[in-house]
């Protein structure tokens, strides 16, 4: 029923845990088979309702909470930090339920055109493992203070009492073992949700951009390979500028590939990262304070802003590694030792034409920095 991504033979891929643990337990986010029968639709858009109104109900108990303790700033703050996620994951969460289909195009044109195996590139593909422990360790860190509030809900019913794995007020008496259990599965279910939204689109992100830096960098060898196959020739070659003109023009149409690919993954992540950042900045400053203000009770939030910390520096590894890329992309053209093939060229006519290509390299600075604009292919042919 839930979809499950392919290699470009077809073979199903082996998902990491991270993906795993989205795909199972975030049947919001994640999209249905192609051939998925009409009754699982169904079912995702019933529980698509169901969850939304749960998340509302929350939403209630967890304000009601906050007003209540509006005079007792130590307890109000002991609440925003779940009403913030609430309402970040609330907005991430059920606005990518409306985008499945365009994240299924991406998974389905990542691991065919743009996942470097390791039979591919070894050491490509190793770089690439290491840049996921940043996301690992923030992923751990969030399931653990998910599995702290478990432990403590369990703990309590342990001892005989009735308590709500976060602070919140429902609307209503839930002394009743009807009322209070199913509270408190909705209330773990919520917690699952936030956990592998947080966890998953984390990790798709981070898949998609340093596969994608692999695939640039994979793109500026050839060329460079290209060039230097071209110099092995003696110094009169006649067709060096015709080597290198076809040379060029198909890492331009490399280039262009890949920048599209970027774009998607821009308008597939761009609205989800500013949730993300409006409301780091505050969570941060409440989870720092109740870790200071009270360790020995703050076990989850412990977890949780080491998370936080963890999250924002995986964020910033992607940063510097769009930044890193775009810089060498931005002098890759020009230091192709394009100057040394018309010294190896022995037609005259060719090498004046070569200057025409010049440009070409004009529209460079729009090629890189993940381009907005694009050079047709049939401007290259």
């Amino acid at each position: 029923m839930l979809y499950t991504p392919r290699l470009v033979n077809g073979r199903p891929v082996a998902l990491t845990w991270p993906m795993t643990f989205y795909r199972r337990f975030n049947i919001i986010c994640w999209p249905l088979e192609d051939n998925a029968v009409w009754w699982t639709h169904i079912f995702t858009t019933v529980i698509y309702m169901v969850s939304f109104l749960i998340f509302v109900m929350h939403n209630d108990a967890e304000v009601r909470y906050l007003r209540v303790n509006f005079h007792n700033l130590d307890d109000m703050l002991t609440g925003i930090p779940t009403y913030f996620v609430l309402i970040e994951i609330h907005i991430r969460a059920f606005t990518s339920a409306f985008e499945k289909k365009s994240f299924k195009w991406m998974l389905r044109k990542f691991y065919a055109e743009i996942f470097i195996e390791e039979s591919l590139r070894p050491d490509i593909h190793a770089g690439n493992l290491r840049s996921y422990y940043p996301v690992l360790a923030f992923s751990i860190l969030y399931l653990c203070a998910l599995l702290s509030y478990i432990v403590f809900t369990i703990y309590g019913l342990a001892v005989g009492e009735k308590p709500l794995p976060y602070k919140m007020i429902p609307p209503f008496d839930y002394n009743s073992w009807y009322i209070y259990t199913p509270l408190v599965l909705s209330s773990l279910w919520v917690g699952f949700i936030v956990a592998s939204t947080i966890v998953g689109e984390s990790y798709a992100l981070t898949m998609f951009v340093h596969n994608l830096d692999g695939r640039y960098q994979m793109m500026g060898e050839r060329l460079n390979m290209g060039v230097e196959n071209i110099l092995k020739f003696s110094s009169n070659d006649s067709e060096a500028i015709e080597k290198f003109h076809r040379i060029l023009i198909a890492t331009l149409k490399e280039n262009i590939r890949l920048n599209k690919f970027a774009q998607e993954i821009q308008r597939e992540f761009s609205f989800r990262i500013f949730i993300i950042f409006s409301f780091l900045a505050a969570t941060l400053c409440v989870l720092v304070f109740k870790v200071y203000t009270s360790p020995v009770n703050s076990i989850p939030y412990v977890f949780w802003t080491i998370g936080k910390v963890q999250e924002t520096i995986a964020f910033g590894q992607i940063g510097t590694t769009i930044i890193s890329r775009t810089d060498a992309l931005s002098s890759m053209y020009y230091e192709s030792k394009w100057e040394a093939v018309i010294q190896h060229s022995s037609n005259a006519k060719a090498n004046v034409s070569f200057f025409v290509l010049c440009r070409y390299f004009k529209v460079l600075a729009h090629i890189l920095h993940f381009s907005y604009r694009y050079v047709e292919d049939d401007s290259m042919d």
